[in-house]
């Protein structure tokens, strides 16, 4: 293991923690996101400035939480096509595995015309195929524009996750790092250990944010980036790349 990685380890115990059960009362599922993309060789450092202000979740003793996603579309795109036209009121449909518990859930995000994302989640039961169970149609019916039978697994990603949450209980942070990206279709992976993404999480009320200053004191601004859609944009010789060249571009110097 890398001296960094040990750095990075060190500062990770050094937190507070928080349970899911006290973490409860932050779940922000009407929330004013912002994403930014940063090198991972800067987490020690963004981590360190927020010891004192931010609990991290803790699940059973493990902070660093691993997921699997599987992103799920229609035959010809049209979530992927709607994001990538720069269209509001768009969703991502998505299967999530807890790794560490081996919990999945059947979600929904909905990015409206006034900027909130709106998040819902059904569990789904153990055994059963991805949108193969008692519910799933109807969730789906219910908190999207599409039909459960026209939907395809497209692309899954698996990362390791740090939440973060601040003390007084009005904002959450996720950290992803070591990010592998999967074309189902294609059988085709690409993986970047130098990429972190940072999505901020807020009360549209929300208090200003210790973590917001650190990052605009180290000139970091917000950049938008959707794993579902760079990473098909990166593996996929289906889909329009357009507006996410500049994106791309950006990760290779990473």
């Amino acid at each position: 293991m890398s001296s960094a990685n040990n750095d990075l380890k060190e500062i990770i115990e050094g937190f507070a923690p928080i349970s899911l059960n006290q973490m409860d009362r932050v779940k922000l599922m009407r929330r004013v996101d912002k994403k930014f993309v940063i090198p991972a060789g800067k987490l020690p450092l963004l981590l360190r400035k927020a010891l004192v202000d931010y609990y991290i979740l803790e699940i059973s003793g493990i902070r660093e939480q691993v997921y699997q996603t599987t992103y799920f579309d229609t035959n010809d795109y049209a979530m992927y096509t709607l994001h990538h036209n720069r269209r509001k009121n768009r969703h991502k449909i998505r299967v999530r595995k807890y790794v560490s518990s081996g919990i999945e859930f059947l979600e929904v995000k909905w990015k409206t015309n006034k900027g909130e994302t709106i998040k819902s989640r059904i569990k789904k039961p153990e055994g059963k195929e991805m949108l193969d169970f008692v519910g799933s149609d109807e969730f789906i019916r219910e908190h999207t524009p599409y039909d459960a039978q026209l939907l395809w697994p497209k692309l899954g990603n698996r990362f390791i996750r740090l939440t973060l949450v601040n003390k007084d209980m009005s904002e959450r942070i996720t950290i992803d790092y070591d990010l592998t990206f999967t074309d189902i279709k294609y059988h085709t992976q690409a993986s970047d250990e130098n990429l972190s993404i940072v999505e901020i999480k807020r009360d549209r009320d929300g208090r200003k944010s210790p973590f917001l200053s650190t990052l605009s004191a180290l000139k970091i601004r917000p950049a938008g980036f959707s794993k579902y859609c760079i990473g098909l944009a990166m593996l996929s010789p289906e889909v329009k790349v357009n507006l996410f060249k500049q994106r791309l571009r950006e990760l290779n110097k990473l």
